[in-house]
């Protein structure tokens, strides 16, 4: 299967892509071309404005319409403060938030659409201890 980033946003989101990247390609997963049509599509999302917010929304609707039958995973900080609206948007199957990204690839594999929208999100607010999420190279 082919999967492809989207980042939006800080220089965290784009480090953090790389460790979503990193799990997927361990996991048998090719990278998409740039550009290129995906099964999946990783749209690690922006909220710091209503410019991040807005430019999230464009890019998971994009993205489905490059490949409707592709599964789109919401994740980052647009997708943890607004998961009810990120999940009421056509076009998404997974909303992660900023909690549980190690738990991706799985999420990923074991999605079906008669499933819905998977939403995971979890109330942030109640965490105490940091999820570490790696780049080795």
């Amino acid at each position: 299967m082919k999967v492809a980033f989207y980042t939006l946003g800080c220089k965290v989101n784009q480090n953090e892509t790389g460790a979503l990247a990193q799990l997927f390609y361990e996991n048998g997963f090719e990278p998409a071309p740039d550009g290129g049509e995906a099964d999946v599509y990783i749209v690690n999302s922006c909220t710091v404005t209503a410019g991040g917010d807005k430019k999230s929304r464009q890019m998971i609707r994009k993205v489905k319409r490059q490949n409707p039958k592709a599964i789109v995973v919401a994740v980052g900080c647009y997708a943890q403060t607004a998961a009810g609206e990120v999940k009421e948007m056509e076009g998404v199957n997974i909303v992660l938030g900023t909690k549980g990204r190690n738990e991706i690839v799985d999420e990923v594999e074991r999605y079906e659409e008669s499933l819905g929208v998977v939403d995971r999100v979890t109330g942030i607010m109640q965490e105490h201890t940091f999820e570490p999420i790696a780049v080795s190279s």
